[in-house]
């Protein structure tokens, strides 16, 4: 009988560390498999930019062109990916710093990078990117006054 309870009682410890162990491992696995998506993501954005770049000083674009060409290049990177904006913020920072310290990073493509990373940190943030057209069923492209609007209001006296 001492045995058996003896038993039952190491059973029941190896249980316990068991699954503590496993629900421990959880969060480890979850936060792995995030930071390897990271580098995953990061290595295509910075061989985007690089070839982004050569491409357009081989086109012989300005700095502006050259900048707008490689944030297509970057956004689309980022789209086909299918990361969340989370992942893709993570990824464009460790890209520029990877591209800044090895000397890879030009001017453009620090703008490229700098245009698109507000772009998805105003996505992460929960507001959606502002837009013109005024107020909500106003006149489109017109500015934010021009949408008409009733007025009104306890203190509204039209005049008479």
């Amino acid at each position: 009988m001492l045995k058996t309870g003896f038993l039952a009682a190491a059973c029941r410890a190896a249980f316990a560390i068991t699954a503590v162990g496993a629900v421990g491992a959880l969060p480890v696995a979850a936060s792995a498999a995030v930071q390897d998506e990271v580098a995953a993501l990061t290595a295509q954005i910075q061989t985007a930019i690089i070839t982004a770049q050569n491409e357009a000083a081989a086109a012989g674009l300005s700095p502006d062109d050259a900048a707008a060409f490689i944030q297509a290049a970057v956004q689309a990177t980022i789209a086909t990916s299918g990361a969340s904006p989370a992942v893709a913020s993570q990824a464009l920072a460790s890209a520029r710093a990877n591209l800044a310290a090895s000397g890879q990073l030009s001017a453009s493509g620090s703008a490229a990078v700098s245009s698109v990373q507000s772009i998805v940190s105003g996505t992460t943030s929960g507001g959606a990117p502002a837009s013109g057209g005024g107020q909500s069923g106003g006149i489109p492209g017109a500015s934010s006054s021009a949408g008409g609007g009733g007025g009104g209001g306890s203190d509204y006296r039209p005049g008479t």
